[in-house]
């Protein structure tokens, strides 16, 4: 039924177009988003509202008043406003979005995944009609929930954690890759399988990265938008955990030390290779970012272990110029620990999941840049 509707403005749109015999008809239906683009800009065919959610305003050109309705997918995340009229010919119309952050993710969907609605505006008395396109969010370019990856449910424990290089042929399918590190003779990164996440880093101190696959789609796309979930390991373990199929070892270093109170590093460096840089640094050509924040997450939680991960979420924001634009080759690299082989003197192990990668586009998509200012910490949803 609703697929009905929207096709059947979308034809009365193209009847609008139509000419009479003496030559175009007069009572179309135009939007633009500005009072100053009524004269100098194009009308609207597509138009976005904030991540954040609010209302947008447009303005009408029309002779005839006019009905709108709002159409989505079912979700009921925007509303239309009726028609206020303002000057001869012209009206206001006010769309309103609730946050990104209120919707319902579908599988497969990610935080900052786009979603779409239509604001149909007709007269079907005399067969006018016409429609905006409204979207909210980004398209996203590549997504992993990691729920291929298999590991020990408790964090705190190793008993069934995954090394990367033991890794079954759907985990290796996914692509990831890391570096083997300098004097690590038996040729293991070390990087392991949790449960439906990654951790990075050994117990000994010893750090990795973790190299997500080239997207190709990149080399069509200027700004690119990274978000991800990072937690850092807590190695106080919980003797009396009972989701476990053996006891818990005490990590061989552990993130508090006894006699010192030391805790894990909690440092994540995201690096980019073979084109683009990050968008806080593009005037100083900078292709690193390096976060110091990572926070832990809490034991006591009731939800605990399952919810590790809220609160965690981190954005990176990536640019193409012409100088150094994203290409096939482009690679979002993560860095936990030293990468030269050599123990440091406290772990820095920390856990990743849910990467995503957006695609902005410059004339159709919010730039959220600049809503957060700088990468880091999402505060946006």
């Amino acid at each position: 039924m609703k697929k009905l509707s929207i096709f059947t403005l979308m034809l009365l749109a193209v009847l609008a177009c139509g000419k009479k015999e003496t030559g175009e008809r007069a009572d179309i239906i135009h939007v633009f988003d500005s009072l100053d683009s009524l004269d100098t800009g194009r009308p609207l065919e597509r138009s976005w509202i904030s991540v954040a959610g609010g209302t947008n305003t447009y303005y009408v050109r029309s002779a005839v008043p006019f009905d709108v309705k709002w159409q989505d997918n079912g979700d009921n995340w925007g509303s239309v406003g009726a028609p206020e009229k303002i000057g001869e010919n012209l009206w206001k119309v006010e769309v309103s979005a609730k946050p990104l952050s209120y919707r319902t993710l579908q599988k497969g969907e990610s935080t900052y995944h786009k979603r779409y609605g239509v604001v149909l505006m007709s007269v079907p008395s005399v067969f006018l009609g016409s429609y905006l396109k409204v979207d909210q969010g980004m398209d996203v370019r590549r997504y992993d929930d990691f729920s291929a990856i298999t590991g020990s449910e408790e964090p705190n424990t190793t008993h069934n954690d995954v090394l990367m290089k033991k890794w079954n042929a759907t985990q290796k399918g996914l692509g990831y890759t890391s570096t083997v590190l300098p004097g690590q003779t038996d040729s293991t990164a070390w990087v392991y399988g949790k449960d439906g996440y990654v951790k990075l880093g050994s117990d000994r101190a010893i750090g990795a990265d973790f190299i997500m696959p080239s997207i190709p789609s990149l080399q069509t796309d200027t700004l690119v938008v990274l978000t991800f979930n990072a937690v850092v390991q807590n190695g106080d373990v919980l003797p009396d955990f009972q989701g476990g199929t053996e006891p818990i070892t005490p990590m061989s270093i552990g993130r508090r030390n006894a006699d010192s109170g030391e805790m894990d590093n909690n440092v994540l460096t995201v690096r980019i290779e073979g084109g683009g840089y990050i968008r806080d640094f593009i005037e100083e050509g900078g292709t690193s970012i390096t976060f110091t924040d990572i926070p832990t997450y809490d034991r006591s939680s009731s939800a605990y272990p399952k919810d590790i991960f809220n609160g965690s979420r981190y954005m990176v924001f990536i640019e193409g110029t012409d100088v150094n634009p994203l290409t096939v080759n482009t690679r979002i690299i993560f860095e936990a620990g030293n990468m030269d082989g050599q123990p440091m003197e406290k772990c820095n192990r920390i856990f990743l999941d849910d990467i995503c990668v957006y695609r902005a586009s410059p004339l159709f998509d919010e730039d959220i840049f600049t809503i957060a200012g700088r990468s880091g910490k999402d505060t946006l949803l």
